[in-house]
């Protein structure tokens, strides 16, 4: 009779304990609201405190911690907002909001391949969320995935056909893929949904402009300077079809944009698509003033083409290059002594001289070269060589000349009074076919000079 009085009370004590634990949850949830609140009006010491104290009493509620580690991130505090989100992300089942932030912190500390795992865990759970598969074919298309990046870019405007992020991401993704019609239609379903979205209007502009349909790429460019009045890649694409004057040269973060987008793919397109062959045309013409133990500096180095070429001779090789992620490409090659990133147009400090200086397929995103010319001069040794290519102008009462690809073409007569007025003399002058434009050579000019 007693064990059976101990039991009843046994059963009494669990419901009761069930029901206070119950109003401690709602409580917990009312509270919780209140410094959510609070959060979002901005007060976010009383918020963080708030969501502390909710977290000593229930450590594993996921919502808590996404809501915690979202405040970090709007205290610029990635660091502190990390561990939480793993935390959240790491339960049974998990947070998918803080899945998603994690995700989104792996891609800004370039951990492509973490952010892909954790958005193929998201969509296991959600496999119609739109935004996981747009994110998702970002990532992919950061390690150079390209496949795989345009059937994420597929699903997503699939289950979000209202994204115009995920428009224009498929439109550049189909750019890629040479499925130019796929792309126009693309951007034009982007700004449909959105009309002042600038990028799909800026990428619709670039890709009529290289179906040589100038005025309706024209139109968008207009429309992305009244969207974003400084947009200096709408405005030098506009100056490239001679909607208003020449510049000295492209801008720099249009230069970075370019070669940051295509540095996974960059070789591939480059030799197989548009049988690229500077770098060796180049080497070829310079190789019989090379000597061991020369210091050599790279110019714009992008993924390393052509460097093997150069090591042999190099005591020490240096690259330089205005895109970290052509850089990184680079690295991987295990070629050069020292990478940096590097703005030509800048002025130039090097800890030494060099015995030469050698540009692929660089100087034709710059129209006045002198600048660019001086610089090398000044660090080059006494007898010290430059070896660069351009694009060949085949009119000499102009100095150069910028075509609607967007890229400069110079004079012969040009590159020679440049030289000499900085110092150089010319010694090597070829002609040759430097790269394919729309599937026809591309005439260019392969130099090699000496500092006086």
């Amino acid at each position: 009779m007693k064990k059976m009085i101990n039991e009843q009370m046994t059963v009494h004590n669990s419901k009761e304990n069930s029901h206070m634990e119950k109003n401690t949850k709602d409580d917990l949830e009312q509270i919780f609201k209140k410094y959510y609140s609070a959060h979002r009006e901005g007060k976010l010491f009383e918020a963080e405190k708030g969501y502390q104290e909710i977290l000593k009493k229930r450590p594993d509620w996921g919502q808590a911690l996404t809501a915690l580690g979202s405040l970090y991130l709007d205290q610029d505090r990635p660091d502190k907002a990390k561990p939480i989100f793993e935390k959240a992300a790491n339960l049974n089942p998990p947070d998918l909001s803080a899945c998603y932030s994690l995700a989104r912190l792996k891609q800004l500390e370039n951990d492509h391949q973490g952010a892909i795992a954790i958005y193929k865990v998201m969509l296991d759970q959600q496999p119609n969320a739109g935004i996981v598969w747009n994110n998702l074919g970002i990532a992919y298309r950061e390690i150079g995935r390209p496949n795989d990046a345009l059937s994420s870019f597929q699903a997503a405007v699939r289950f979000a056909p209202q994204m115009a992020e995920a428009w224009n991401n498929l439109g550049v993704t189909q750019d890629e893929h040479n499925l130019t019609q796929n792309a126009l239609n693309s951007y034009k379903k982007a700004i449909e949904i959105q009309p002042d979205y600038a990028s799909p209007h800026l990428n619709l502009g670039i890709s009529l402009q290289k179906s040589d349909q100038l005025k309706e790429a024209e139109e968008h460019y207009n429309k992305v300077l009244k969207i974003q009045p400084e947009n200096k890649t709408a405005k030098f694409m506009l100056q490239s079809i001679g909607g208003i004057e020449t510049p000295d040269a492209a801008p720099v973060e249009h230069v970075r944009s370019i070669f940051d987008q295509c540095a996974q793919n960059f070789e591939a397109i480059l030799v197989e698509e548009l049988e690229y062959k500077t770098p060796e045309l180049l080497f070829n013409i310079v190789r019989p003033y090379l000597t061991e133990q020369m210091t050599i500096l790279d110019l714009g180095c992008g993924t390393g083409l052509g460097a093997q070429l150069y090591q042999p001779f190099a005591n020490s090789l240096t690259g330089v290059d205005v895109s970290a992620k052509m850089l990184e490409k680079a690295s991987e090659k295990k070629i050069y002594n020292r990478l940096e990133i590097f703005d030509i147009l800048q002025d130039w400090v090097f800890p030494e001289k060099f015995d030469l200086i050698y540009s692929s397929d660089v100087f034709v995103y710059f129209g006045n070269l002198d600048t660019i010319i001086r610089s090398a001069s000044s660090y080059l040794v006494n007898g010290g060589k430059i070896a660069f290519s351009v694009e060949n102008l085949k009119d000499d009462s102009a100095e150069y000349q910028l075509f609607p690809s967007g890229r400069y073409a110079h004079s012969q007569k040009y590159i020679q009074e440049c030289l000499n007025r900085n110092g150089l003399q010319l010694i090597e002058i070829n002609k040759a076919d430097v790269r394919k434009q729309s599937g026809n050579p591309v005439k260019g000019l392969l130099i090699v000079a000496q500092k006086k």
